[in-house]
């Protein structure tokens, strides 16, 4: 059955209404959080540092711990989840040492059966499963593909070969009964598309390569449509059933040869995707975005600044799991009659001001919901700090920016601004202000220093060699 899809030029947003309403939050022992898993009424979190967090949401509100499970079986502590998927009573985790499994028959008392034989030469990233058939993004060695009948003990098929792999995504081919499923694999700026047939002698067979020009994190599929999240560059969409119209020309879109639709620029950076109710939700570092195709563009229809750094999510009927580096919350998505607060920025850095001076960074106040914001009280903890906003009423859709001023007398200032609304879930929001801290202050000349390239490259890095280039320098602990 095809559809036919017209695109049009007129795009209709709409800024109000975007309500996500926060219903629990937790602290868990786990860190460095990268994934989330559901399986029936269980939240499953992978933490790098501290293990696998187990909770019971049968009541979608709230976040019942079970326990955490660390992996620690032929490495003491030193084996990292990173990415799981699960499937009947057991939980797939890849790792720093190859992949796990995991026996969840019981999810108050998780088995850690071990890591499977082959795999602790690979860096392991995403993961997905169709039947039987267990895809692992291998990045350089492609993807590994495993039998698991056995579940507890995986088999290996074969790999799918690809530049650079980040995720996989297999889909069956609706009318295509020769082809088992397709593969679709997020690698570098490309996806690739490519098919298996298992009852052909495991024959991998590529088919086209989408170039999307940014670095592709994620793929989900839903009602015949493809979602890609491309971090920087946002979310597309494309049309992967039936017939498309542009400009008067008719366009017959398949699995093979998907027809692109449209993209929308989120926020930040689209780092995972799920779908739910027809609808995209989007971890986007710093937020949770809901986007919607509504047969003329994608168009967002839900946000909340998750105030974290938000690495993936999980979603239970109109349920989000937030899965942030060291936190996890519960959003619900549905129209709130009420207010909804969101700052742009819940923590102002200032750069170094010399005693007696000043310096004022902006702040943005948004109500994303139905009905007035009252702002019963704004103020500073710190009167080195002081804004030009401390009450009054924000209309729907409407901002307030606020001018935040820094007056410095001291070294190392530090407070908070705290609003006090009538935002029902939010009813006080915080934003923390530091000026002068001990240390490197944003706009300060950084010292010139030399480093040996130990990956990606041989040589000497000399800072000095990148000037008037942004260069961005992240510390691991290789614990």
């Amino acid at each position: 059955m095809f559809k036919i899809v017209t695109i049009s030029l007129l795009f209709f947003n709409s800024i109000v209404g975007l309500n996500l309403t926060i219903h629990d939050y937790d602290n868990p022992s786990a860190s460095h959080i990268l994934d989330a898993e559901i399986k029936d009424d269980i939240l499953i979190i992978s933490g790098m540092i501290g293990g696998i967090e187990f909770y019971d949401i049968s009541d979608r509100e709230i976040l019942n711990h079970l326990t955490t499970l660390q992996l620690s079986s032929g490495g003491g502590g030193g084996t990292k989840p990173n990415c799981v998927i699960a499937k009947g009573d057991y939980l797939y985790v890849t790792t720093n040492r190859g992949l796990g499994v995991v026996n969840i028959a019981n999810p108050s008392s998780p088995q850690y059966l071990g890591i499977v034989q082959g795999t602790d030469g690979y860096i392991l990233e995403n993961l997905d499963i169709y039947d039987n058939f267990l895809a692992i993004a291998a990045h350089e060695d492609g993807v590994l593909f495993y039998d698991i009948t056995n579940q507890e003990q995986p088999n290996y098929i074969g790999t799918y070969q690809t530049q650079n792999a980040w995720a996989v995504k297999l889909e069956a081919f609706p009318d295509h009964p020769n082809y088992e499923f397709a593969i679709y694999v997020a690698s570098q700026n490309h996806v690739d598309i490519g098919t298996y047939m298992y009852n052909n002698n495991h024959l991998f067979s590529p088919i086209d390569v989408i170039d999307l020009g940014y670095a592709v994190k994620d793929i989900s599929y839903n009602n015949g449509l493809i979602y890609f999240a491309k971090g920087t560059g946002g979310v597309d969409v494309y049309l992967a059933e039936g017939l498309l119209e542009i400009g008067g020309e008719i366009f017959n879109c398949s699995m093979h040869i998907p027809c692109y639709l449209d993209n929308y620029d989120t926020s930040v950076l689209a780092n995972r995707i799920e779908i739910f109710d027809n609808k995209v939700a989007v971890a986007d570092w710093d937020d949770i975005e809901v986007l919607e195709w509504n047969g003329d563009s994608l168009e967002i229809v839900g946000y909340k600044n998750t105030t974290r750094r938000t690495m993936a999510l999980a979603t239970k009927e109109n349920y989000i799991y937030s899965a942030e580096w060291a936190a996890v919350q519960i959003f619900e998505y549905g129209e709130i009659n009420g207010p909804d607060i969101d700052l742009n920025i819940y923590e102002l850095n200032y750069p170094y001001v010399e005693n007696g001076e000043s310096y004022s960074l902006a702040l943005d106040i948004t109500n994303n919901g139905n009905e007035a914001l009252v702002i019963d009280e704004a103020y500073t903890t710190n009167d080195e700090f002081y804004s030009s906003f401390s009450s009054g009423i924000i209309n729907p859709g409407e901002t307030e920016t606020v001018n935040m001023t820094y007056s410095a007398n001291s070294i190392n200032s530090s407070g908070s601004y705290r609003i006090n609304s009538n935002d029902i879930d939010e009813s006080e929001v915080i934003c923390e202000t530091n000026g002068n801290i001990n240390g490197a202050n944003i706009g300060d000349v950084a010292p010139d220093f030399a480093l040996n390239i130990i990956a990606n490259g041989n040589g000497i890095f000399r800072l000095s060699d990148y000037l008037d280039q942004i260069v961005v320098l992240a510390f691991f602990s290789p614990m």
